[in-house]
């Protein structure tokens, strides 16, 4: 989940390496290592701090110029790599660095527009590369892909040691290529390869439509992920829906791997109105009420949220919210479990860096962090009922709206 947050140590620090790349240009270490100190002295944390060597830093980049049998190394990766070290020191599979291309990548995926092959993927618990969620109508989706599916092996290469922006940048490519993924699943007793064919993914980030429950009128609402724009669309709905006057709402979060905060609090307000969306949780365990905004249209409805593995981030603070208000029943699979929140920050050239920066609760102040929530009531899916097109986990909540 992301939202804007302002991030000077890391600045600052990225700033003291561009101007080390200068080195060469003339700028000496010395120089470098008065900056550092004064950095740090700016900082205000002078207690017990040791100003860090850059003399060691240096020593290295030579070696590896002079001595490294790879040839033809480029300053620029070596430069990133640098950076992707500093931030890789958080051990928080959540926190990255991503150069410009990447960075570009990234916001066409939060725009819903980008080519690959459709699926959020991230680090599960036991830091196995995972598939968070295949999104509905993908490639992903179509080839059999499953939330929680543990990624071995792209194109025959291993990924025990790959970084997620380097999994995502071998996974995404031209529409009309392949990829090929082996993917173990729990309980199978050995890895699958899956060949997938990447197309152009435009995401439509929120639908929908009329169902019957019996005799009554149920809306049912999809929400695929939390884009820039999926609250305002979202927003235009509610006038319709409450024209059809429905008797019960189903909103459909699952395999919805998240997106903007402020996109969940937003829609989790025509629920629970101005009450309590989510707390924040930041360090010294300072911790910040997040409240809704607008009229609760939907307060009094009967509703129902489904939910499953790739549920994460944005989609577990509104069933968390619901849910704790008393506004709605959770049926489906535990979610994914990342009550984290992260900032993106552009920098000088172009590139960014995604820090945890927060963490999340819900209003009765549970922090579900890789534990996940639980559904009221627990409905699987299995890989027949997946083949056969059946879905027991929407059929039951229209039961249960239909009583």
């Amino acid at each position: 989940m992301l939202k804007k947050y302002y991030t000077a140590i890391v600045i600052a620090l990225v700033a003291l390496l561009s101007l080390g790349t200068g080195l060469f240009l003339g700028t000496t270490q010395s120089r470098i290592q008065d900056l550092v100190d004064q950095t740090i002295n700016l900082s205000g944390n002078t207690s017990g701090v040791t100003a860090p060597d850059f003399k060691l830093f240096w020593e290295v980049w030579q070696k590896v110029k002079q001595e490294s049998i790879v040839q033809n190394i480029n300053d620029q990766d070596l430069f990133y790599g640098a950076i992707r070290g500093i931030v890789g020191s958080l051990k928080d599979p959540y926190s990255i660095f991503l150069t410009p291309v990447e960075t570009k990548k990234f916001n066409e995926e939060l725009s819903g527009s980008f080519e690959g092959i459709g699926a959020e993927i991230g680090f599960n618990k036991n830091k196995i590369l995972s598939i968070i969620a295949p999104l509905p109508g993908t490639p992903a989706e179509r080839a059999g892909l499953k939330a929680g599916d543990m990624i071995f092996k792209i194109n025959s290469e291993e990924t025990g040691n790959m970084s997620l922006d380097e999994a995502v940048s071998k996974i995404r490519g031209t529409k009309g290529t392949q990829v090929i993924l082996s993917i173990f699943r729990e309980g199978d007793s050995e890895p699958k390869d899956y060949t997938i064919t990447r197309d152009k993914i435009a995401i439509e980030s929120v639908k929908w439509e009329m169902k019957k429950s019996g005799e009554k009128d149920v809306a049912y609402v999809k929400i695929s992920h939390f884009n820039g724009d999926t609250a305002d669309k979202f927003a235009k709905f509610v006038l319709p829906i409450m024209q059809k006057n429905p008797q019960g709402i189903i909103l459909d979060l699952r395999n919805n791997p998240g997106g903007f905060l402020d996109a969940s609090v937003r829609i989790a307000s025509h629920w629970v109105g101005s009450d309590v969306v989510v707390i924040e949780q930041e360090k010294g365990d300072k911790r910040t009420p997040l409240n809704g905004g607008g009229i609760a249209r939907f307060g009094d409805i009967p509703t129902i949220i489904l939910v499953n593995g790739g549920s994460a981030s944005a989609s577990e603070i509104v069933a968390g919210a619901l849910q704790d208000h008393g506004k709605a029943k959770l049926v489906g699979e535990k979610t994914f479990g990342k009550g984290s929140v992260q900032e993106l920050q552009s920098l000088s050239d172009g590139s960014t860096v995604k820090l945890t920066i927060a963490k999340w609760l819900t209003p009765k102040g549970t922090s579900i962090s890789d534990k996940g929530i639980t559904p009221d009531v627990e409905v699987k899916i299995t890989d027949k009922d997946f083949e056969v097109k059946l879905d027991p986990q929407l059929d039951k909540a229209l039961e249960l709206l239909g009583k």
